[in-house]
C-alpha cells in the first residue's frame, strides 16, 4: 500500500486536503494574501470584464416547508428554491438580455439553490448590478481552495463497522454523495459502487461531463472510506454497500467558484433536473471548509439548510485548527450541519482537530458534534493504488458511512431523529457529557445501527374529513385523531396553519399520551380569497412529527343581494313609483327597489339638474357624495366636480376641496369615491396624471388621499382591464379588496368576459366575480346604468 500526500494552492479557493479537509477561502481578501498562483488574472478579467456572484435580495423560506415523506419533502424544498429564484431573477434577467445584446455581458449562470446568479460584465455593468434595489451583494465569483496534508490508519474496529455488516447490512439501501475533488471511478474498490447515469456525476465547471473524475486524490479517498470494499485484502469503507454519486467542487487548476460550490448544492437536491424524482443522496459528506482560518463563513449556510429540509443531514469535517478552542470552521459549524472531529487513537482526540465552542449560524449546541477516527486511515487512491490519510476529512467520511448504515435500517429517519441516534448512541470520551474537544463522543455504528432498527414509538394522524367547501364569510371543522401505533408518548402538541386571510383554531391543543380528537375549526371572512386553502395541521409529541392536510374550498361571494346605487338618468326602475331624478340613491334588497335619498325633497334639496358621481354612506343617515358638475347645494353655496360633501344627516358638509388639492383640471374631477375610516379614495374622469403620482395616469386607475399626499393604490392594465375602460363607480375594503362599475357599456374583464355599464364587479386580490347583476334586477335602460353605489 502506498502513502501519498497531496497538497496544492490555487486561486481563489483554499481546500485543505488533511486527510479530507477542503478549506474554502473567504470571498474577498487583499491581494498581498493571494496565493502565488493567482499572478495571471483569468482571461475574462484580461478582457475586460469579471466574473462576479450577485445574490438577490429575496431568499427562499424554507421554514414551513413539510411532507408526510422524503420525497415529497424533496419536492417542495425544490419546488419552493425554484419558485423565489425565478421570481426574484425575472426583472435583473431581462436588463441582462439587453446588456448581452449590447455586448456588456458575457455570461450568465442562474442558480436556485440560493437566489443568485453567477455574472460575467464589465465594470460598467457591475457598478449598476449593484447598485439595484433587488440585489444583496455582488462579489467575486472566485474563491481559493487549498488542498490539506492526507495521511492515514486502522478505523473500522474503533467504530464498529463490521459488527454491522454482521448483522447482514452494508449499507446497500443508500446512496452516498460527496463534494470534494471527484473520484476515481475505475478504482476497483469504487468502481462497481459507482449508481452510473447521467445523474450520478455533475461538474460545475464542465470539464469533464462525462463521468466522475479526480485529478487530486482527495475525493477518493474521503469516497473510500465511507463505501471502498476489501479488493486489497483489507476492508477500507464503513458503508461498503452503498452506492455512490459525486460532484467536483474544483476546477482542473485547482480553483473553484462561489457559484459553482451553489450548484453542486442544488444538483444534490435534484440530481436529474425533476423535482417529481427522488433521486437525491440520503446521505452527504463535505470533508472542507471555508477560509484558510477559524472562523464563521456564512455564506452557503442557505445551502445547508436546504439540504437539512429536504430531510439530508450533511456531515463536515470540523477542520485542522487544533489544539486552540474557539477553532471551528464553517460550514461545519453551522448549527445544522453535523461537525465531526479526529482521534488520534480510540479515546485520545488528534491535536489539530478544530474545537469548540461556537455560536456560528445560531449554532447553540456542542461543536464538534462527534469524533471518529482520523489518524493514519487507509483508502482509496488514484490508479487503482491505496494512501494513508490523516485529518478530521477522514474523520467525517466515517461518520457519514456509519449514517449509511443507520438509514439502511430505516430510510424513513427525518434530520432530527438521525442526529439524536448518530449523537445519543456515540461513545462519550473525556469528561462526562459532552464537551468541546469531542462533542458527544466517538461515533459507534453499531449502537447507532441497533437504535435506529428498534421499533420506534409512533403514532397515525388522521382526519375527518379530508375536505369541505364554504361560503365566503362561512366556516367548517374537521377532527383529527391522533393514537400511537408503537410505544407510549407524554402530550401530543397540536397546531394548524394556513394562508393568513383563514381563521385556524384547534381545541384542545394537547392530547395526553397522544391519544384522542381534537377539533381544528376554521372561518372564512370577507378578505378570503375563492378556491382551494390548505389546511396543514402538525402534531408532535416526544419528538416524533406527523402531519395531515385538509383541503377547504372557499365558493366565490355570491352577486350582492343589498346595495346602493344612484343611475345615470332620471329613471325608475321597474317596481318604483315617484318623480325620478338622477341624483336619487336607491336600496336594492335583492328582490325590489326603494328610494333611500329622495334628492330634491328636504332636507336634501338638491337642484335639478344635479347629477351624483360618486357616493359612500356613513351611516344610516349621513353620507359623502361627489356631482357629476358643479352644483349649488342649500346652505353651502357651489361646489366643484372635483369635491367631495357630506351630508351630515341634516345639512351639507364641505369634506374635500380637490381644487385646494390641484384637482384642477377637468382630467381630474373625481369620477367614482369611496371613503374608508375617513380616508377618500377615487377614480377620475380623464387620463391624466394626479399631483405628485408618478408613473402614466388612468381614469380606470384607483388613488387614495391620506391628508398630506396622493398616491395610487390600484393599477386597472396591471389587473388585466384594457387602457380604454373608465372606472364609474367604487367601493373600496382595501387596495385588494375593491367593487368597481363602468361608465362604458361593454367592458372585458379577465375571468368574467364581457361586463355591462349596470353591472358592478369585484375584484379580490386577483380574481374577478360579478357582485350586482343590473340587468337581472331589471336596469336594462341608458338611464338606468350604475353611475354611483355602496355595497353595505
Amino acid at each position: 500500500m502506498t502513502t501519498r500526500a497531496a497538497s496544492a494552492s490555487v486561486r481563489g479557493l483554499t481546500l485543505v486536503l488533511a486527510a479530507g479537509v477542503l478549506l474554502i477561502a473567504p470571498l474577498t481578501y487583499p491581494a498581498s494574501a493571494r496565493p502565488a498562483s493567482d499572478a495571471s488574472p483569468p482571461a475574462a478579467e484580461s478582457s475586460g470584464t469579471r466574473t462576479v456572484l450577485v445574490t438577490m435580495r429575496d431568499q427562499a423560506d424554507l421554514r414551513g416547508v413539510t411532507g408526510a415523506s422524503r420525497r415529497a419533502r424533496l419536492r417542495r424544498v425544490v419546488d419552493a428554491l425554484q419558485t423565489t429564484a425565478n421570481l426574484g431573477q425575472g426583472s435583473l434577467r431581462k436588463r441582462l438580455e439587453t446588456w448581452t445584446v449590447d455586448g456588456d455581458v458575457t455570461d450568465v449562470e442562474p442558480l436556485w439553490v440560493v437566489d443568485a446568479m453567477s455574472v460575467t460584465a464589465t465594470s460598467r455593468v457591475i457598478s449598476a448590478i449593484a447598485a439595484r434595489p433587488d440585489v444583496a451583494s455582488v462579489v467575486p465569483d472566485e474563491i481559493d481552495l487549498v488542498p490539506s496534508e492526507t495521511a492515514v490508519g486502522p478505523n473500522l474496529t474503533a467504530v464498529r463497522a463490521p459488527d454491522v455488516w454482521a448483522r447482514g447490512d452494508t449499507g446497500s439501501q443508500v446512496v452516498v454523495a460527496t463534494l470534494d475533488t471527484g473520484a476515481d471511478v475505475t478504482h476497483p474498490d469504487l468502481e462497481t459502487r459507482w449508481r452510473g447515469g447521467t445523474n450520478s456525476w455533475f461538474d460545475p465547471y464542465g470539464q469533464h461531463p462525462g463521468g466522475p473524475v479526480d485529478l487530486s486524490g482527495h475525493g477518493t479517498a474521503t469516497l473510500g472510506a465511507i463505501v471502498g470494499g476489501d479488493s486489497s485484502g483489507t476492508a477500507i469503507g464503513v458503508a461498503p454497500g452503498a452506492r455512490w454519486i459525486a460532484a467536483r467542487v474544483f476546477d482542473d487548476r485547482g480553483a473553484a467558484t462561489t457559484s459553482a460550490v451553489h450548484q453542486a448544492f442544488q444538483w444534490l437536491l435534484d440530481p436529474d433536473g425533476d423535482p417529481a424524482t427522488a433521486d437525491a443522496p440520503q446521505v452527504v459528506n463535505a470533508s472542507w471548509s471555508l477560509g484558510s482560518a477559524p472562523g464563521c463563513d456564512l455564506t452557503l449556510q442557505p445551502d445547508v439548510q436546504a439540504l437539512t429540509t429536504a430531510g439530508i443531514l450533511p456531515v463536515f469535517a470540523a477542520g485542522n485548527y487544533g489544539s486552540a478552542s474557539g477553532s471551528s470552521v464553517s460550514p461545519a459549524n453551522y448549527p445544522e450541519s453535523l461537525a465531526v472531529g479526529a482521534l488520534a487513537d480510540g479515546t485520545t482526540v488528534l491535536g489539530s482537530s478544530s474545537r469548540g465552542p461556537s455560536t456560528c449560524g445560531g449554532r447553540t449546541g456542542v461543536f464538534p458534534d462527534l469524533a471518529a477516527p482520523g489518524q493514519d486511515i487507509s483508502t482509496t487512491d488514484l490508479y487503482g493504488l491505496y494512501q494513508v490519510a490523516s485529518g478530521t476529512s477522514m474523520a467525517a467520511p466515517q461518520v457519514a458511512g456509519a449514517l449509511a448504515l443507520m438509514l439502511s435500517a430505516r430510510p424513513g429517519l427525518s434530520v432530527q431523529r438521525q442526529r439524536e441516534i448518530i449523537t445519543g448512541t456515540a461513545v462519550d470520551l473525556g469528561p462526562a457529557g459532552p464537551d468541546v474537544n469531542s462533542g458527544y463522543g466517538r461515533v459507534d455504528a453499531l449502537a447507532a445501527y441497533d437504535l435506529a432498527s428498534a421499533p420506534l414509538p409512533d403514532f397515525a394522524v388522521t382526519a375527518q374529513p379530508v375536505s369541505a367547501s364554504v361560503p365566503t364569510g362561512g366556516s367548517t371543522s374537521f377532527a383529527v385523531s391522533v393514537a400511537p401505533t408503537s410505544g407510549t408518548f407524554g402530550a401530543a402538541t397540536i397546531s394548524a396553519s394556513s394562508s393568513p386571510d383563514l381563521g385556524v383554531t384547534v381545541t384542545p391543543s394537547t392530547l395526553p399520551g397522544a391519544t384522542g380528537t381534537s377539533t381544528v375549526s376554521v372561518a372564512t371572512n370577507a378578505q378570503t380569497s375563492a378556491g382551494d386553502h390548505v389546511v396543514t395541521v402538525d402534531v408532535t409529541a416526544d419528538g416524533v412529527r406527523h402531519s395531515v392536510t385538509v383541503t377547504v374550498t372557499v365558493l366565490p361571494a355570491p352577486p350582492t343581494t343589498r346595495i346602493e346605487l344612484s343611475t345615470l338618468g332620471a329613471a325608475n326602475p321597474p317596481g318604483l313609483g315617484g318623480s325620478p331624478d338622477d341624483a336619487d340613491v336607491l336600496a336594492w334588497d335583492g328582490t325590489t327597489f326603494r328610494r333611500t335619498v329622495d334628492a330634491s325633497a328636504t332636507p336634501y334639496r338638491l337642484p335639478a339638474g344635479a347629477d351624483v358621481d360618486g357616493f359612500s354612506r356613513r351611516d344610516g343617515t349621513s353620507f359623502y357624495v361627489s356631482f357629476a358638475d358643479d352644483v349649488k347645494l342649500p346652505g353651502l353655496g357651489w361646489v366643484q366636480d372635483e369635491d367631495v360633501v357630506l351630508f351630515d344627516g341634516t345639512a351639507w358638509r364641505p369634506w374635500f376641496d380637490g381644487t385646494a388639492h390641484r384637482l384642477t383640471s377637468s382630467a381630474l374631477d373625481l369620477d367614482a369615491t369611496s371613503v374608508v375610516n375617513g380616508r377618500l379614495y377615487f377614480s377620475t374622469r380623464g387620463a391624466a396624471n394626479v399631483p405628485s403620482v408618478p408613473g402614466v395616469g388612468d381614469d380606470a386607475d384607483i388613488y387614495t388621499w391620506d391628508g398630506a399626499r396622493f398616491s395610487r393604490v390600484w393599477s386597472a392594465t396591471t389587473h388585466g382591464l384594457a387602457g380604454s375602460v373608465n372606472v364609474d363607480g367604487l367601493d373600496l375594503t382595501d387596495s385588494t379588496h375593491l367593487a368597481l362599475s363602468f361608465a362604458d357599456t361593454a367592458v372585458f374583464v379577465p375571468g368574467l368576459g364581457t361586463v355591462q355599464d349596470e353591472d358592478v364587479v369585484g375584484f379580490d386580490r386577483g380574481s374577478w366575480t360579478v357582485r350586482f347583476d343590473g340587468t337581472a334586477a331589471g336596469l336594462t335602460s341608458a338611464d338606468l346604468d350604475v353611475d354611483a353605489f355602496d355595497i353595505p
